[in-house]
């Protein structure tokens, strides 16, 4: 009868230590989870929040949340030809580089730079349906320069140039 009791005390504390283990993995999972947005969410907020500053109507904001979310899935996807997106050249150790891996570099960051203001010049024309040309231009250039800072801190994190972000010691708060 002891070994039937003590036997059943144990399934009993392995039972409950593999739950509280899985409650454990769950929490982490959801955490998880509610810490990393997709970018799709985030372009959402975004739109958003300009929409608001905006005071859009329902109708506009809808047709201009849809035409903000297009902007940015297309800026992020131009890439230059090896496949870098806004942190160009984060993975690569400039002090051992040769000068045609610089050249190369620096012709593929411009040229990826250039497809981005066109894009962004595209996009500011047709923003211009929904909003006036002040309110666009200050939309495109506040994303512009915020997309520039974000990228240069996440180059200065890789052990780069140094600093925090290549931004002088300075930290950027969201």
């Amino acid at each position: 009868m002891k070994k039937i009791i003590l036997t059943i005390c144990i399934a009993l504390i392995a039972v409950a230590g593999a739950q509280a283990q899985d409650s454990k993995k769950s929490k982490k999972d959801k955490d998880k989870e509610k810490s990393e947005m997709n970018a799709q969410d985030v372009y959402k907020q975004q739109a958003e929040s300009w929409a608001t500053t905006f005071e859009l109507d329902d109708e506009t904001k809808a047709k201009f949340i849809d035409l903000y979310m297009e902007w940015q899935n297309n800026r992020g996807n131009i890439v230059d030809k090896n496949g870098y997106e806004q942190k160009a050249g984060a993975d690569i150790n400039f002090k051992k580089i040769t000068v045609e891996e610089a050249e190369k570099l620096i012709a593929d960051d411009f040229e990826r730079q250039k497809k981005q203001a066109e894009t962004d010049e595209e996009y500011y024309r047709k923003f211009q349906q929904y909003l006036t040309p002040g309110r666009a231009a200050q939309m495109v250039i506040q994303q512009r320069s915020s997309a520039a800072g974000i990228s240069a801190m996440f180059r200065g994190m890789g052990g780069g140039r140094g600093g925090f972000g290549g931004m002088g010691g300075m930290m950027m708060m969201f």
